[in-house]
């Protein structure tokens, strides 16, 4: 008999250390099996404690990466979830056929996230299929079913694994590894299919130099100096070939007396380097604030001024919110800027793919620990919709990776990068740019299903219930 503290061991830390900023993404498939494997063994409530316990321990980053309240506000809903998802796979293992039950796990799990991504401030945030980012044949199926495909897959595998040690049966294996295999497959013939479209040479820069005084700024001096060591940034990028420049969110802040000075140095950077310049800037000592990015064309004009639409809860409070997409015609293609935490949520980058865009510039600024998870949640968008993404970051990661996923520049920012990167277009909108959220709600409708089924008087291949302890 599995001891139930040295299942919520094992399985925490292999959450632990694969999943939110975890990297060793292999051990997210098999963190739930000990936790499944029990559950069927003990009593319901057992089942529950034991598995939420294991998720919420295996959310214990979020403490260490933001504050220790953190866990509980923000690791409680999906340790729920994971608790209910286990007792859905009991249910279902004991009471319907194999190959039906197996999809009970992973269709509640998905469900869960795809639901709660609707409601959440921080949308699909910490979702367990940014774990797999990395693992490139798996990430394409999102171009067909978004992010929902990855959590529905990397869930039904183990689901599968603790069935057929329940069962004794290799029959469980068979719906999961067909899945798997087709997924697989396709995610191989996408990345052998990648074509060679046009190509843009972009530059990034990022400094953790200053901050946050020069984000918060209202003193015209230091926005100005702030400005002028990012003009000397975009003058020795271009000097390397940058044909465009993506500098951080709110590098430097300006107030009703300096905006004029420091757009003017900016522009007359972009001008005189002949390189297309998007700049995070933050309008201070207005009531609300903006976070805003400018769009400065090569020759020094200023063609768009996007706001950002997704702010950061309880941070981000005094800012406003703005409601209009960031296009702009770029090198090579139709371009789009969105600024940092609005790639959190997908139908926001959806509407982007719908409207053409091939590049996504992205100034942003992290909390240092999350640098490697929230580009990564950038790297999923572009897969999703079909463009390539120039991602500069303050306390993060300045980041170039193109429309499979595939990273081609990755640096620290507490290293001051200047990085010039060739990049080619992404093959724009895909079929769940057009298509959206379709798997998610095919999920919540088996989800429902499931429900009916595991209730439903009359059994089939059940095995009779065993006491719990």
């Amino acid at each position: 008999m599995l001891s139930p503290i040295l299942v919520v061991a094992v399985s925490a830390i292999a959450f632990l250390v694969s999943t939110g900023v975890g990297v060793v993404w292999p051990l997210a498939w098999l963190a739930p099996i000990p936790v499944l494997v029990l559950s069927v063994h003990r009593s319901w409530r057992a089942a529950a404690i034991v598995a939420f316990t294991a998720s919420l321990l295996g959310d214990l980053t979020l403490a260490r990466t933001y504050v220790p309240g953190a866990v509980l506000i923000v690791g409680i809903p999906p340790a729920m979830a994971f608790a209910a998802a286990t007792l859905a796979a009991r249910a279902a293992a004991r009471r319907m056929a194999a190959w039906l039950a197996v999809f009970a796990f992973p269709t509640v799990l998905t469900s869960y996230e795809f639901l709660f991504s609707l409601i959440s401030p921080n949308g699909t945030f910490w979702s367990l299929g940014y774990s797999q980012t990395d693992f490139l044949p798996l990430l394409q199926v999102v171009s067909l079913t978004g992010l929902w495909g990855v959590v529905f897959v990397l869930t039904l595998v183990p689901s599968a694994a603790a069935l057929v040690l329940y069962r004794r049966s290799m029959s469980p294996l068979i719906p999961a590894l067909a899945i798997l295999l087709l997924v697989l497959g396709y995610g191989t013939w996408r990345l052998l299919q990648a074509p060679e479209p046009p190509i843009v040479r972009a530059g990034l820069a990022a400094t953790d130099q200053g901050l946050p005084e020069a984000s918060i700024t209202t003193d015209p001096a230091m926005a100005l100096s702030v400005a002028a060591a990012y003009a000397d940034r975009v003058a020795h990028l271009a000097a390397r070939g940058a044909q465009i420049i993506v500098l951080p969110e709110k590098m430097v802040g300006v107030t009703s007396d300096s905006a004029d000075t420091v757009v003017k140095v900016l522009s007359d950077a972009a001008g005189a380097a002949h390189a297309t310049v998007i700049a995070g800037l933050s309008r201070n000592g207005v009531q609300p604030r903006r976070n805003m990015a400018l769009v400065i064309s090569q020759d020094g004009t200023l063609v768009l001024q996007y706001e950002k639409r997704y702010l950061v809860p309880m941070i981000e409070t005094t800012f406003a919110s703005g409601n209009a997409l960031g296009l702009f015609a770029g090198p090579e293609a139709q371009w789009g800027v969105a600024i940092c935490k609005d790639l959190d949520f997908p139908a926001w980058s959806r509407a982007y793919g719908r409207r053409g865009v091939r590049f996504l510039a992205v100034p942003a600024w992290d909390f240092v620990r999350d640098a490697r998870m929230h580009s990564r949640m950038a790297v999923m968008r572009g897969v999703e919709n079909g463009f390539a993404i120039a991602r500069s970051a303050q306390e993060g990661l300045v980041t170039v990776s193109d429309a499979y996923g595939r990273i081609l520049v990755e640096q620290s920012s507490t290293r001051d990068p200047m990085e010039v990167q060739a990049i080619a277009a992404g093959p724009g909108a895909t079929f769940y740019t057009h298509y959206g959220d379709w798997f998610g709600w095919v999920n919540v409708v088996m989800m429902g299903g499931l429900v009916v089924g595991t209730i439903w008087p009359n059994r089939t291949d059940s095995k009779s219930e065993q006491p719990g302890t």
